[in-house]
């Protein structure tokens, strides 16, 4: 009885009609492929001979027609060779990137199921990157990682570098309340942080509740924050979990904002404005100008950047002219506006820091602006609709 595998390369070899005659092309494709790999010492894997059956029994019919041997072939299926064996590997463990930094790094045979169980948890782990299509990824190596990473493969028996477990199991033993508790501000010594807060905020402030609230982003501390904060803007601000926050520009005005960090002593203000469609820009500012003026801040103001000397740019510029929106940069310079991803030089060889960024709808992601805002802990996104940031860390 003949094998599958030399029935296979006499398949391949009809002349009259070939095997593209028989069968679709995508089969034929598959069929070819499998009779150079049966061709050679290493021949073929299991899985590859169960799709040479299965495309067999599809066609078995047609090639029965002008090879009669394919039925009793197929009915008690025999090969001339052992199958070739597949390393499998499923491994994940510490190594160095390309750029010499240590990353984790996780590899496997191919596996559609790996690579679907992967990316389907890809938002919850940092940096992942792919780097072979569907059997290769790297990430940073971060505590958050190394967990998600081993929860994640350590039920689907994947060989774990031991210092990794080591890290796993280490991290996995801490409590966060036991952490969280050290940092709480009601436990921390009084006198340095009245000190820290004084440096801040000076002598003359009185520092109410969300104050202390506000400033626990800035200075890495807890506080018993309500769940709620009613519909203050003051306490939105002040009781955010993160730096970044969108503020609904449907709901609140920009004189709201503007109000807001008043009351929470955050100033100096930087404002992102975006680069595109002019009219809307100029209607920003002409907010902007409004909102200050309402709030007594009339001079201190410096927009550095200027539009082109059209019809709609005249007005623009001629309107920080007016103002006199030109002041100097200097450590009393109290609002700076710029473009995104237009920073000038001067604004990072300067002192001047700000307590606060208002973007309006402006991404600030992948641009200078975005980098440069990193160094404050208050950027908020006025617009309608968070941007995908902005939703992704909510």
């Amino acid at each position: 009885m003949i094998t599958v595998d030399h029935l296979l390369l006499k398949i391949v070899n009809f002349t009259g009609p070939t095997i593209e005659e028989i069968m679709p092309s995508r089969d034929s494709r598959v069929l070819h492929s499998l009779a150079t790999a049966v061709g050679t010492h290493y021949f073929i894997t299991e899985s590859q001979s169960k799709l040479l059956l299965k495309i067999l029994k599809e066609h078995r019919e047609k090639i029965a027609e002008n090879c009669e041997e394919v039925v009793h072939a197929l009915e008690l299926p025999t090969w001339s060779k052992n199958f070739r064996k597949v390393e499998q590997v499923k491994k994940f463990f510490i190594g160095k990137n390309s750029s010499d930094d240590l990353t984790l790094f996780v590899e496997f045979t191919f596996s559609a199921n790996f690579r679907k169980i992967i990316q389907n948890s890809a938002k919850h782990i940092e940096a992942l990157v792919m780097v072979s299509p569907g059997k290769s990824y790297q990430a940073d190596l971060t505590e958050k990682n190394i967990v998600v990473l081993c929860d994640l493969l350590l039920p689907l028996d994947f060989e774990v570098d031991e210092l990794i477990k080591n890290h796993y199991e280490t991290i996995k033993s801490w409590k966060k309340s036991t952490f969280q508790d050290q940092f709480l501000i009601s436990n921390m010594p009084g006198n340095n942080f009245q000190k820290t807060i004084t440096e801040d905020l000076g002598l003359s402030t009185t520092i109410d509740k969300n104050i202390i609230n506000d400033r626990s982003v800035r200075y890495q501390y807890f506080t018993e924050k309500p769940e709620k904060t009613g519909n203050s803007l003051v306490e939105y601000i002040a009781n955010r979990p993160q730096p970044r926050l969108w503020i609904d520009s449907t709901i609140h005005t920009v004189d709201d904002v503007i109000t807001s960090l008043i009351a929470l002593r955050r100033f100096p203000l930087l404002v992102v404005f975006p680069n595109w469609l002019p009219q809307k820009l100029q209607e920003n500012m002409v907010i902007l100008t409004d909102s200050l003026e309402k709030n007594n801040i009339a001079d201190s103001v410096g927009i550095y950047f200027r539009m082109d000397n059209d019809p709609q740019g005249k007005i623009f510029n001629q309107l920080i002219a007016e103002k006199k929106y030109n002041t100097q940069l200097d450590n009393t310079t109290q609002v700076v506006g710029i473009q995104t991803g237009k920073l000038p030089k001067f604004l990072i060889k300067n002192d001047w820091t700000p307590m606060s960024v208002i973007s309006f709808d402006a991404n600030l992601r992948y641009n200078k602006a975005a980098l440069y805002t990193n160094c404050c802990d208050l950027v908020i996104t006025y617009s309608e609709a968070p941007t995908v940031l902005e939703m992704r860390i909510k």
